[in-house]
């Protein structure tokens, strides 16, 4: 599945100098314009918008100045293109009046953009432990040209949007590559294209707040186009709560301790309230399904995330066992799964209960008699 990116011309070596990066970025354009669908001009366009982000980085009014001195038809396509994908309607009028005056013809599709009409469908395609959300909403540009946006959602970093990317196909057609790269056993939903919009707005303003990349890739250079075109679509839509209330939670620990494997922590309700809360961050806030990353992180020697006054503490690894069983078969995970993640509490045990056995250590250190 390819990306919309810009493509940069191929220099053959000649012996002669290579272009300047303004006759290489003339160049891109006057070839994309050429083309007979939106795709590798927009993605010029993405590329030229996403200059204007980050710290530091110069406004849009510097941008439309400076491809305003260059006068030529393929800069005020862009200019137009640049226009349209950021909403600047007073920009787009000036642009249309200079292209009619100077008699330039653009292609259908640039011409009529700002006619680029939303899908009616958004989909929701997410990982078996829901880590991972990818959102796909779509629009027709002018000339029936299929685009489909595709977010990443990274729901253990606080639903931030850690990738986004435009292609020229339609939704049904991408949705089978996404699933084939979220990996096994995936579940598939549609959802209202308002709460999709609201969902990835949500996301993108996480990520402008929060983790930075968080490890993924920059997507700067598409981000313009995946915010024009989710911006095509209805507002108002929901976004769900990630993390659980506390009568949610305590709804969870009654059934659990109703079940035949959770019976026998009746006695331990303070351990098993820790370990639910610090699991309500689990993927998108399910205490019931254990990745082994989740494992890892609970388990963490540095105890970050279990309440070192918590009575039982040891206990833990155990405890972690019976609510890995009875929260895979509650969400019918494959047994393949509950094993992988019960491997993952084997392998992290020692170093945990070495850690707490410390830890008791110093808490007898601390009220001996001087």
């Amino acid at each position: 599945m390819a990306k919309i990116r810009k493509r940069r011309p191929k220099h053959r070596s000649t012996g002669h100098r290579p272009p300047t990066p303004e006759a290489a970025l003339l160049a891109g354009l006057a070839a994309a314009l050429d083309r007979s669908t939106p795709g590798p001009f927009l993605a010029a366009a993405g590329t030229l918008l996403g200059t204007t982000r980050g710290e530091g980085a110069p406004p849009v009014t510097e941008l439309v100045f400076s491809l305003d001195d260059f006068g030529r038809p393929e800069t005020r396509a862009a200019l137009l293109a640049i226009a349209i994908l950021t909403g600047d309607g007073e920009l787009r009028r000036r642009l249309r009046r200079e292209i009619a005056a100077e008699g330039q013809v653009l292609p259908r599709w640039l011409a009529e953009l700002d006619r680029t009409e939303p899908g009616d469908r958004a989909v929701e395609i997410s990982s078996v432990y829901g880590d991972v959300d990818h959102l796909l909403v779509s629009a027709t540009a002018p000339g029936d040209c299929p685009l489909t946006a595709v977010v990443l959602v990274d729901n253990e970093l606080g639903a931030f949007a850690a990738d986004g990317f435009l292609v020229e196909q339609p939704l049904d057609a991408v949705i089978p590559l996404i699933v084939e790269e979220v990996g096994p056993d995936p579940t598939v939903r549609d959802i209202a294209t308002a709460d999709a919009r609201a969902r990835i707005e949500d996301a993108l303003s996480e990520l402008d707040l929060g983790p930075g990349t968080g490890g993924y890739e920059d997507w700067t250079e598409q981000r313009a186009l995946v915010e024009w075109l989710i911006a095509l679509l209805p507002p108002g839509g929901v976004v769900p709560e990630q993390e659980l209330t506390e009568d949610e939670l305590d709804e969870v620990a009654q059934q659990f301790l109703a079940c035949p494997s959770g019976s026998r922590w009746t006695g331990s309700r303070a351990l098993l309230d820790d370990v639910l809360a610090s699991a309500s961050g689990n993927g998108r806030g399910d205490p019931l399904i254990w990745s082994p990353a989740n494992v890892r992180r609970l388990l963490d020697p540095d105890l970050w995330y279990l309440d070192r006054e918590t009575p039982g503490l040891d206990r833990a690894p155990d405890l972690l066992r019976d609510l890995i069983r009875h929260g895979h078969a509650e969400r019918g995970l494959r047994p393949e799964l509950t094993d992988l993640a019960l491997v993952e509490v084997d392998a992290a045990e020692p170093a945990f209960l070495t850690a707490v056995r410390e830890l008791d250590a110093d808490d007898l250190d601390g009220h001996a008699p001087s």
